[in-house]
C-alpha cells in the first residue's frame, strides 16, 4: 500500500470512530509530553517520560467552560533488546490526578518490522494499577503503529514523517470489564538520531460496556531525546 493510502486510512479511522457513537461525555484539551532515553549498553536502555493533560472544553459543564488540569503521568522503563527488532521492558508509573494518585507496574514486549520505507511496530503490554480505596485494575494492551517518511524512501535528518497508531485496551477492575480504543495521527520531524518532535491528534473512547460512554480528543505535542 502506498504511503498516501496509509495516511488516508488512519484519518478515516479517526473520523469513523468519532461518529460511530453518540457522545455522552466529551472533553478536549492539550497533551504535551517529553521522553528522554539513555543507552546504557548495546542492548539495554532506560527511558524517562512525563505526560500532562489539560482540559480546555468539557461538555459536562458547558455553561462554565474553564481550563483545568486533568492528570500528570511520570514513568520510567528499563528496556532489554533480545535480538534486532524485538525487546522487552519493565516500567513503573505514577499518576497525579484529582482525588487519589495512582501507581502502576508495566510489562512490555515490542516487535519492530522494517522495510525500505515503512516501520511497523507491534507493542504488547500488561499493567497493574494500584489506587488507594479502589480495586486493583488489570489491563492488556495491543498497539499497532506505522511510521512513513514523507520526503524520500528513507528518513534523513531534517525530514518529516507520518506516524499513525491504533491501540485497544482491555481492562478488569473490581469485577467490571471494559474496553478502550485509542487512535493517533502525527506529523513528526526527525532532527537527528538524538532528537525528534511530533505534532498530532490523540482520540480516545471508552465506556463501551459499563455505563458512561466517553470520548476524549487531545492536541498532542511530543519531544523525544536520546543520548
Amino acid at each position: 500500500m502506498k504511503r498516501g493510502n496509509w495516511i488516508l486510512l488512519f484519518c478515516f479511522l479517526i473520523i469513523g470512530e468519532a461518529f460511530s457513537q453518540s457522545n455522552q461525555t466529551f472533553f478536549t484539551g492539550l497533551f504535551p509530553e517529553v521522553s528522554i532515553t539513555k543507552g546504557i549498553s548495546p542492548t539495554q536502555k532506560i527511558n524517562f517520560k512525563i505526560e500532562n493533560q489539560e482540559i480546555i472544553f468539557d461538555n459536562r459543564d458547558i455553561e462554565n467552560p474553564q481550563y483545568s488540569h486533568y492528570r500528570t503521568d511520570i514513568m520510567g522503563f528499563f528496556d532489554q533488546s533480545l535480538r534486532p527488532g524485538i525487546s522487552v521492558a519493565l516500567g513503573v508509573f505514577h499518576r497525579f490526578q484529582e482525588g487519589e494518585d495512582g501507581n502502576r507496574i508495566i510489562q512490555q514486549l515490542a516487535i519492530l518490522q522494517k522495510s525500505r520505507n515503512l516501520r511497523i511496530n507491534h507493542r504488547f503490554r500488561t499493567d497493574q494499577t494500584f489506587t488507594r480505596n479502589e480495586p486493583l485494575e488489570l489491563r492488556f494492551r495491543y498497539r499497532l503503529s506505522l511510521e512513513i517518511p514523507l520526503q524520500g524512501a528513507e528518513l534523513d535528518p531534517g525530514e518529516f514523517y507520518f506516524l499513525g497508531s491504533a491501540e485497544s485496551i482491555f481492562s478488569q477492575k473490581g469485577g467490571d470489564f471494559e474496553i478502550e480504543n485509542r487512535l493517533v495521527t502525527s506529523l513528526g520531524k526527525f532532527f537527528s538520531r538524538k532528537e525528534r518532535m511530533e505534532w498530532g491528534i490523540d482520540y480516545r473512547t471508552d465506556g463501551y460496556i459499563q455505563d458512561g460512554f466517553r470520548t476524549r480528543l487531545w492536541a498532542k505535542i511530543s519531544y523525544f531525546y536520546n543520548f
